[in-house]
């Protein structure tokens, strides 16, 4: 038992959803395994929507060892987020006091990162949840490092991301130096998001707030409840998200989910990119203006500059390409959501 965590250590659930992540799957399950979180304290639940690779014969070869500890379902819509899709169906299963979630692609690379996060929630009841920060290994490919240091998947996002803002402008958040730690108060007039990519919060706040739709909506949904919700992120407390090979792949990935959800995933929602009938004056241009920075290129050239000069990381020069990149990609997504009624997987 971790000596940090008090003798009774709460129970926790990880909840996961996979697809055909046959190229990260074990990576994901041998960094929970080599947690120093004691296992008798743990649940996986993992939710597959119908893997067609060896996904799930590599979780069976670990449920084999750990019967009780590993929960596969099935997850017949086959997408994550959404209103009872796998992420709510799996966190609603779940019995833990504490819910983490984590993605396929979630690497844990710290063996007390489980008991460090939870131990923050223990000893801070203020403290709604924590947020993981990402890391790459100096293997790893400029693509990988590159998303991995802003914080987030999704370049374009980065003006709404609490990890990407972190990073590009640390000064704009309040720093608690005796847990080494920023803190987040969630609200609306200055709206940020985080809750995947290795999020903890406490079960009953997570219910209290409607469960699983998808990060940006759960935390949309807290900054208008009028309670007050503080999330922790720790400067140290990292995990690999092993995502993008390329940046073709990327790319790919990205306009793919952006289809589906103009396609699949748009109506009855609580928070909304960019609508005329549903979003504020104010909600819609800060929209606007992300795409404009986005597409000027300039703007992301100069942050990117002072950021690769300060860290002496070059992979930084990948952030004004990338957004502008994805950005054309959001405009053919939606142009072409318009026009066909199908669309071509993404690689994991």
């Amino acid at each position: 038992m971790p000596k940090s965590l008090k003798k009774d250590t709460p129970k926790i659930s990880i909840v996961t959803c996979t697809y055909n992540g046959e190229r990260i799957i074990k990576d994901y399950l041998e960094g929970i395994f080599l947690q120093d979180y004691p296992i008798k304290d743990m649940e996986i639940i993992l939710a597959d929507g119908g893997s067609t690779d060896r996904t799930k014969e590599i979780i069976s070869s670990y449920q084999t060892n750990h019967p009780k500890l590993i929960k596969l379902i099935h997850n017949p819509k086959k997408v994550s987020i959404g209103k009872g899709n796998g992420m709510d169906m799996a966190t609603r299963l779940a019995k833990g006091e504490i819910i983490i979630l984590l993605d396929q692609d979630n690497i844990l690379v710290q063996k007390n990162w489980i008991s460090r996060a939870v131990e923050m929630l223990e000893n801070n009841p203020k403290i709604t949840a924590v947020q993981s920060r990402l890391f790459s290994s100096k293997n790893s490919s400029l693509t990988d490092k590159y998303l991995n240091s802003l914080g987030i998947e999704d370049p374009f996002a980065a003006d709404y991301s609490l990890n990407a803002q972190i990073t590009l402008n640390p000064e704009k958040f309040f720093y608690d130096r005796k847990d080494d730690c920023f803190i987040y108060q969630i609200n609306k007039k200055r709206f940020f998001y985080a809750g995947d990519n290795g999020f903890i919060i406490r079960r009953k706040e997570f219910l209290e707030t409607g469960g699983y739709t998808q990060d940006i909506e759960n935390f949309y949904r807290m900054a208008n409840s009028g309670k007050n919700y503080f999330i922790a992120v720790p400067k140290n407390l990292v995990l690999h998200h092993k995502t993008s090979t390329t940046f073709k792949h990327m790319l790919a990935k990205r306009v793919f989910y952006v289809r589906h959800y103009l396609m699949k995933n748009y109506e009855n929602r609580d928070f909304y990119w960019f609508d005329l009938k549903k979003n504020t004056l104010s909600q819609n241009a800060r929209f606007l203006r992300a795409t404009f920075y986005n597409l000027l290129i300039i703007p992301n050239l100069v942050s990117s500059f002072k950021i690769a000069l300060k860290r002496r990381e070059g992979f930084w020069f990948i952030h004004p390409i990338a957004s502008f990149a994805i950005t054309l990609g959001y405009i053919y997504a939606f142009f072409s959501s318009k026009l066909f009624k199908s669309y071509e997987e993404a690689e994991v």
